[in-house]
C-alpha cells in the first residue's frame, strides 16, 4: 500500500472520549506530515474530498456511518475504538498513537468486507435506495405485534415469517443484531447472506445462510395482522416506514468495503476479546 498523505477523519462529537482521541489522533497525523479533513458524524452534511485513508474515531456505528459514504469513492478505512464493544475497530487508541508511523507508510493490511444493497420497491417504482449496508437491514414493528413476511430467493420462493420480523445480515453484521437472535457468527470473507428471524412464531424456523450472489426478495403481506407502524432500518442507521405490498430487495452491493488493520491482527483474537467467545 503506498504511503498516506491525506486522511478523512470521522468521529462523533456526542462522545467525549470519542473527540479527545480524534484531537489527539488528528495532532499525530499531522505531526507525521498527513492532511486531515475532519467530518462530524452528526451533521446533517457529510461532505469531503478525494483521500488515501480514512479513520473513523468512536464505536461501531461511527464505523458503519463512514463505510458507507466512502464506499463510492473506494476509501480504505481504519477504526479506532473510542465507544463501546467496537467490534468494527481495527485497534484502540493508544495502540494507533504507537503504530502511527507503520498507518502512515502505508504498512496496515487490507480486510475485504461485502456489503448489501437495500432498496424497497412500491406498486412497480422505486421508493427507497438502493442504499448500502455493512452490518444489516432490519424489517419489524414499532409495536408489540407479530406480522408476515414473504421470502424469495433467486426468484423461487423460500419461506413465510410470522413473527417479529427478519434481519437480513452481512458475514460483517453476524456478530450484531444477528447473533442476538441467535444467528451464527460467520467469517467476514465468505460470501454469504444471513436470514434470522426475530421471535418467530414457529419452533422450526432457525437462521438459514444463502450465497451473496444471488438476489433476495421479502414482501410485507397485508391482513388482520399487519401493524400499522412497520420500518426497515439499514445499519440502524437509516429508516424508511414500510406498507403491506412493499417489496424489500437485496443483493450484494457491487463495492466491497475496505477495512484497514495493523500487522497480526486476527478476526479469531477479536472474538475472544470483544465477545469472550469460547472462555467458559
Amino acid at each position: 500500500m503506498k504511503r498516506i498523505k491525506s486522511v478523512i477523519l470521522f468521529y462523533n462529537s456526542k462522545r467525549k472520549k470519542a473527540l479527545a482521541f480524534a484531537a489527539a489522533i488528528e495532532r499525530r497525523l499531522r505531526t507525521g506530515g498527513a492532511k486531515v479533513q475532519r467530518v462530524c458524524v452528526n451533521d446533517p452534511s457529510c461532505d469531503f474530498g478525494a483521500a488515501d485513508a480514512a479513520v473513523a474515531v468512536g464505536g461501531d456505528g461511527t464505523v458503519l456511518y463512514a463505510a458507507r459514504h466512502v464506499i463510492d469513492k473506494g476509501i480504505p478505512v481504519l477504526g479506532i475504538n473510542a465507544g463501546g464493544l467496537g467490534f468494527l475497530s481495527g485497534m484502540e487508541q493508544k495502540d494507533f498513537m504507537r503504530r502511527a508511523g507503520s498507518f502512515l507508510s502505508g504498512g496496515f493490511g487490507r480486510v475485504k468486507r461485502s456489503l448489501l444493497s437495500v432498496g424497497v420497491m412500491r406498486g412497480g417504482r422505486s421508493v427507497f435506495g438502493p442504499r448500502a449496508a455493512l452490518n444489516d437491514c432490519v424489517i419489524r414493528s414499532a409495536e408489540a405485534r407479530a406480522f408476515r413476511l414473504k421470502a424469495s430467493y433467486g426468484g423461487k420462493f423460500l419461506s413465510d415469517y410470522f413473527g417479529d420480523g427478519l434481519i437480513v445480515s452481512t458475514p460483517s453484521g453476524s456478530t450484531a443484531y444477528s447473533l442476538a437472535a441467535s444467528g451464527p457468527i460467520v467469517m467476514p470473507d465468505l460470501e454469504v447472506v444471513l436470514l434470522s428471524p426475530i421471535c418467530p412464531h414457529t419452533l422450526t424456523h432457525r437462521p438459514i445462510a444463502l450465497p451473496a450472489a444471488g438476489e433476495l426478495e421479502v414482501e410485507v403481506m397485508g391482513g388482520n395482522y399487519s401493524p400499522k407502524v412497520l420500518a426497515l432500518s439499514v445499519d440502524g442507521q437509516e429508516n424508511f416506514g414500510l406498507q403491506p405490498g412493499d417489496i424489500v430487495r437485496l443483493s450484494r452491493h457491487a463495492r466491497s468495503f475496505i477495512m484497514l488493520v495493523p500487522e497480526g491482527f486476527s478476526y479469531f483474537d477479536m472474538l475472544r476479546r470483544k465477545l469472550s467467545w469460547g472462555e467458559r
